[in-house]
């Protein structure tokens, strides 16, 4: 396999032959690489398997670029179908040999324009429009990851068959991107970028103000459960002995008068055949009225000693010592009571 630096190779590519691109010296392993490159891509060209030999062509270019290299990655491009890039790379050569100014300059130039106008109608091409719309302020927009400058924006510029990602970004907006299958020679394909849309601004959450809670406020202590002191008890039973003879004196008091009324009514006086005076009774009215007699006297007792019981009780239940108050019952020959002690 002939040296890509060898003067003296197939008829087509001796045209191209000459100085080498203007570059920095490349290493000696550098130069190694990019020739077992070179080779093994010449290889798979024999072959016909250009896809794989561009990848190395290319590599082997980047390494240690020469014409020679130059001239097979461009045939290689045209015959994988990439024609925008063997296009370009067979116009780069042209631009080169017309540079070099060498013997075979002229020649050189010719053959590289002559295979890049060969291709130029079956260029496939990309039309990417950017109406005013979305035209907003740090507006980027890429093909392939590369970006699209303004000034080929609304222009078809030649591509590769095949499919295409363009993006747009803008600060503030929505990221937009779509995926373009340019097809077909001398095909145009169009892709518009809309208006992007504008991110909505992070919310931002409501302050509120923090609630405040009130002092912990003691509950005031519960009020002790009154408890009734034994004079207390003593004067609720009294009222109420006394309370009780009230309801007697009154019951004997009706019948006291009930009683008398019978016998003045029916058994004294001129009622029982008597003369007119009312104190002469039969049998049964003077019965009555001794009745009536007894039960007044009975009442009346009962008036005074229900009357004093209360008005004792009701002096105790009020005026009672808030001291302590022991009663017990106390028994005694023919007598029973309450002793209380305390003090009062």
């Amino acid at each position: 396999m002939p040296s890509r630096r060898a003067f003296a190779v197939a008829a087509s590519v001796s045209l191209l032959l000459g100085s080498s691109i203007a570059s920095a010296d490349p290493s000696a392993q550098d130069s190694a690489a990019a020739q077992s490159l070179y080779d093994e891509a010449r290889k798979l060209t024999s072959s016909g398997q250009w896809a794989d030999a561009c990848p190395e062509l290319e590599e082997s270019q980047r390494l240690d670029p020469t014409p020679v290299t130059e001239f097979y990655l461009a045939d290689c491009y045209e015959h994988a179908g990439r024609t925008a890039s063997a296009w370009s790379t067979f116009l780069d050569l042209a631009a080169i040999a017309h540079r070099s100014g060498g013997p075979k300059a002229a020649d050189r130039e010719r053959v590289a324009k002559n295979r890049a106008a060969a291709l130029e109608s079956l260029l496939t091409r990309l039309q990417i429009d950017v109406p005013a719309a979305a035209r907003v302020q740090g507006l980027v927009v890429k093909r392939d990851g590369e970006i699209v400058g303004e000034g080929q924006w609304g222009a078809p510029v030649a591509v590769d068959p095949g499919k295409h990602a363009i993006e747009a970004s803008a600060p503030g907006k929505k990221p937009w991107s779509v995926q373009e299958d340019a097809q077909g020679f001398g095909q145009l394909a169009k892709v518009q970028v809309p208006a992007l849309e504008g991110i909505a601004p992070p919310a931002i959450p409501l302050t509120t103000t923090p609630s405040v809670s009130p002092p912990d406020v003691a509950p005031a202590p519960a009020a002790a459960p009154s408890r009734t002191s034994p004079l207390q008890f003593v004067g609720i039973t009294t009222a109420g002995v006394g309370a009780a003879g009230l309801i007697v004196g009154t019951i004997l008091g009706v019948e006291a008068l009930s009683k008398n009324s019978e016998a003045n009514s029916n058994h004294c006086g001129g009622a029982a055949g008597f003369s007119s005076d009312p104190n002469e009774c039969d049998t049964q009215g003077v019965s009555l009225r001794k009745e009536a007699v007894d039960a007044g006297n009975l009442s009346t007792i009962g008036f005074a000693a229900g009357g004093a019981l209360v008005v004792g009780g009701a002096l105790m239940w009020f005026l009672a010592p808030t001291a302590h108050v022991q009663a017990a019952p106390a028994v005694g020959a023919g007598s029973t009571g309450v002793i209380m002690r305390g003090n009062f």
